[in-house]
């Protein structure tokens, strides 16, 4: 006789910010974009996209929103992100 469940009826909150939706991969890539071509500054990237000089969606604009919000609340942010690109590189760069 084959093992029955009972049903079970489960809710699912979206609960993530929009722009976590490409994935780990797609959130470093925007801090590797942020960190070595705008330096770091949220609003160089979103005033590009904002211009036509970059491409951007709502996803780049969620992202750099998050970030400025996180820059304010932890000073410590920027420099987080510059080493974690700078011992990626330099461990991957060379491949």
């Amino acid at each position: 006789m084959p093992f029955l469940s009972p049903e079970v009826s489960v809710e699912i909150l979206d609960l993530s910010p929009s722009w976590l939706a490409g994935g780990l991969a797609a959130s470093f890539a925007r801090v590797q974009i942020l960190v070595t071509f705008y330096d770091g500054d949220p609003q160089l990237w979103l005033d590009a996209i904002d211009s036509g000089e970059a491409p951007g969606d709502e996803a780049d604009e969620a992202f750099l929103q998050s970030i400025q919000q996180r820059m304010r609340n932890d000073p410590r942010l920027l420099a987080d992100m510059r080493r974690i690109i700078g011992e990626f590189a330099a461990r991957f760069g060379s491949m």
